[in-house]
């Protein structure tokens, strides 16, 4: 029995190597309705088990564990056929089967919010009446009732999973003039769905305080908060952070999926930038920063690379804002600004903690930058994250911060930048031609193929589908180290890192758009040409 399988960069190779059995990628198959009807979707995502496609007397199943004798047997006992296993990600097949189901319980058109809620039919006497300027004063108890009303509840409730399931990455709740607008984060682009009226802003609002843990009475100041939550079998974690605007509280909810935690293989990186990365990851001291704007991707990439190295022999110590993933095996710590712990106090105390390897959420003040040197030079491995455009940019930036050049130069042993672009939908991938003058402007060859999305139900007619990342692998050697010294601008560093074989942001994107996996569009939107 055999299936064409999506080669994704390593990731196919490296499941296959590691379980013996074919990897599908479920992202890029249609689940057949006829097979999914002999079985519940409580049965399928409790087992983690998917059913693919019938073979005479043999069923094809991608499992996230395809050992796992037990499951084996009862799909067996429920189809009385023979079993043939495939391994794929637990992320894609719950989200498959997350998928299918929602689709055969609503029509392609129509938002699960406004079907499980309609806000339109909502009687006079909810006990949810339309708020005025007087809210801000109302008791806190009284709030309380207001987020406890079952619309609200019901609402709140359905909005995060729906979030989860498409996906999203961040929920923005935004009070106006006219009402709660309300957008959820897909692959970097904000897309609105459906609102609830504006007599339930104040309910919704107070609902995701309470569930954050916030003081619901306290209006005026921006608070932080978090909530963990079980959906479709996932655990989820939800960073939620609340600002005060002219028309109330606008409410920013970052999702954690658990299971998205990534190895480096999955993240994007060519064999070539790959292999560096892994080369300096397995220094025994020095520093690694990873860098970008926000919402790049710097934290998934340093849990990537703390998954790399993690394995019981080493003491890995982390101080973040906060902790976004639980990871075994690794001590966490969240800083926390209103008890005086800053990432400062956090990693001068962690020194004492005997680590061999620490990790730093983010460089933001040259005394932090200072002090995670200094660890690198008494033996430690720290990697971090700061604010910059490029992966030379990280050793000017630390020089601007008062960081003298020979620290700099005697301890960071790498810098990694990169930045999130979309993937085209696989469903609606076609070939196409791009305006000659583009090609000549940018230097592409002229003989090079080039996709790009035409916009299905798949993909909500946006023609991509997922994320994948561009990145910029610096490797510090004597040459780069002897100009670190001299103070040099950012361009004199990436002339010579250039020479030394080290591959651009911009470079990175063409070789992912001549394979066919991103656009023009994209790779131009998220880095320049040098």
């Amino acid at each position: 029995m055999k299936i064409d399988r999506h080669n994704d960069d390593g990731v196919e190779i490296s499941y296959e190597k590691r379980y013996g059995v074919p990897f599908i990628d479920l992202s890029q198959f249609k689940l057949d309705p006829e097979i999914l009807s002999n079985f519940t979707e409580q049965f399928l995502r409790e087992a983690r088990v998917c059913p693919l496609f019938r073979s005479g007397n043999t069923l094809a199943v991608a499992m996230v564990d395809p050992h796992d004798i037990v499951t084996i047997d009862e799909v067996r006992r429920q189809t009385a056929l023979e079993i043939e296993t495939m391994v794929c990600r637990e992320v894609d097949l719950l989200q498959a089967i997350a998928q299918f189901y929602s689709d055969r319980v609503a029509a392609p058109e129509e938002d699960i919010l406004a079907e499980e809620i309609d806000i339109t039919t909502l009687e006079p006497d909810a006990n949810i009446e339309e708020k005025t300027e007087s809210d801000i004063d109302m008791a806190p108890h009284t709030l309380e009732e207001v987020a406890s009303e079952a619309p609200v509840v019901r609402w709140v409730n359905q909005m995060l999973t729906k979030a989860v399931r498409e996906r999203a990455s961040d929920i923005h709740v935004e009070p106006g003039r006219d009402g709660m607008r309300i957008r959820f984060r897909i692959d970097g682009i904000l897309r609105p769905i459906a609102s609830p009226k504006k007599n339930l802003q104040l309910g919704i609002i107070s609902r995701l305080k309470i569930m954050s843990r916030m003081n619901i009475a306290e209006k005026r100041v921006p608070q932080d908060g978090r909530y963990g939550a079980i959906i479709d079998g996932r655990e989820i974690d939800f960073r939620v952070s609340t600002f005060p605007t002219t028309y109330g509280e606008t409410v920013v909810m970052r999702i954690l999926d658990r299971i998205r935690l990534l190895s480096l293989t999955e993240l994007g990186f060519s064999k070539h930038d790959l292999d560096i990365a892994q080369a300096m990851i397995a220094k025994p001291h020095g520093v690694i920063i990873v860098s970008g704007p926000t919402g790049c991707g710097k934290t998934t990439t340093l849990y990537a690379i703390l998954n790399e190295i993690r394995g019981g022999e080493e003491c890995i110590i982390t101080i973040e804002d906060p902790v976004e993933y639980d990871m075994d095996s690794i001590s966490q710590s969240a800083v926390n600004l209103r008890a005086g712990y800053t990432y400062l106090v956090g990693l001068r105390h962690i020194l004492r903690q005997d680590p061999d390897v620490i990790m730093i959420g983010e460089v933001r003040d040259g005394e932090t930058a200072g002090v995670a040197i200094r660890a690198a030079l008494t033996g430690q491995l720290v990697f971090t994250s700061i604010h910059s455009n490029d992966a030379p940019g990280t050793i000017t930036r630390l020089i601007d911060m008062d960081i003298e050049p020979f620290l700099v130069a005697s301890a960071v042993e790498g810098a990694i930048a990169q930045r999130l672009v979309r993937k085209i939908c696989p469903k609606c991938k076609e070939p196409y031609v791009p305006p000659a003058k583009l090609i000549t402007d940018l230097e592409l060859p002229g003989d090079a193929k080039f996709f790009r999305g035409k916009g299905c139900g798949h993909c909500r007619n946006t023609g991509y589908t997922g994320r994948i990342g561009l990145f910029e692998v610096l490797r510090t050697n004597d040459e780069i180290r002897d100009l670190v010294i001299t103070r040099p601008t950012t361009t004199a560093l990436r002339n010579l890192a250039r020479k030394q074989d080290m591959q651009t942001l911009w470079e990175d994107g063409v070789q992912k758009v001549l394979a066919g996996i991103t656009t023009l569009d994209e790779i131009m939107r998220e880095t320049e040409k040098h």
